[in-house]
């Protein structure tokens, strides 16, 4: 689908619950397009892939930017929190593309970097230790941890496995969904990240039943519409007892 003409990229912050934790220190940025009057567009995906790797590396480039920006103006008023960010595998997919990328990387104190998780998006269709090492390898100096977001026809998790991804996230994009169907996708996602003892992140959850059978499905993180509205900043650090949280 054609971006409208005049779109402009925005990032908005949701807050992410990983359910073993007594408080919400995690917060997604959602990257989205605005109109020029500064409408969110629905119903698009802001970091897939652009018709060339220079031009998707350019637009990830353009979101770290923003995400980190709002990181560092919560670190100046003492806040402490973890921003889960997104970047699309073909940003890395040349030498020259990863480089750009991992520029904005090398800007960042240590602290800075501790507070980011990575989740690396749209792999490869053909994906081998080779081109999976391209995609990782550029962001291990700077993070101990990442997730993978698998497409959902993928079906071997070993190579995440193997090249130590800290977990799997599925995005469900806040639509709809039966439970029924929502309990059969949870538990297909289960078999295959569960023999890989990959963690499971669900997003973009449409409402808290949705939320309650991915939590009877094992999953460990959950996010989406059903929690917090949106914010146009991340933080601070949710300590109450939220619905959501039970």
């Amino acid at each position: 689908m054609k971006e409208p003409e005049g779109a402009t990229l925005d990032i908005t912050y949701r807050p992410v619950w990983e359910i073993d934790a007594p408080q919400v220190d995690l917060f997604q940025a959602r990257p989205i397009l605005r109109t020029s009057g500064g409408e969110e567009i629905p119903n698009y995906m802001p970091l897939v892939r652009l018709t060339t790797i220079d031009a998707t590396m350019k637009r990830q480039v353009t979101y770290l930017n923003q995400a980190i920006q709002a990181l560092r103006i919560r670190f100046a008023r003492g806040e402490r929190f973890r921003l889960l960010v997104r970047i699309n595998s073909l940003a890395l997919a040349t030498s020259e593309a990863a480089s750009v990328v991992t520029e904005v990387f090398r800007g960042l104190s240590k602290e800075e970097r501790d507070h980011m998780v990575i989740e690396v998006s749209d792999f490869p269709q053909n994906m081998s230790l080779d081109n999976m090492d391209d995609i990782t390898i550029p962001l291990m100096p700077f993070f101990d941890n990442l997730l993978a977001c698998p497409e959902l026809d993928r079906t071997d998790y070993t190579l995440f496995a193997n090249l130590n991804y800290a977990g799997v996230t599925m995005h469900l994009n806040d639509k709809p969904m039966d439970l029924k169907l929502a309990g059969k996708l949870f538990s297909l996602f289960s078999s295959r990240a569960a023999p890989r003892r990959l963690p499971m992140w669900v997003l973009g959850i449409p409402s808290q039943d949705v939320a309650n059978v991915a939590r009877m499905s094992e999953a460990s993180v959950l996010s989406g519409a059903y929690m917090d509205a949106d914010s146009v900043m991340p933080g601070p650090v949710i300590t109450d007892n939220r619905p959501f949280m039970v």
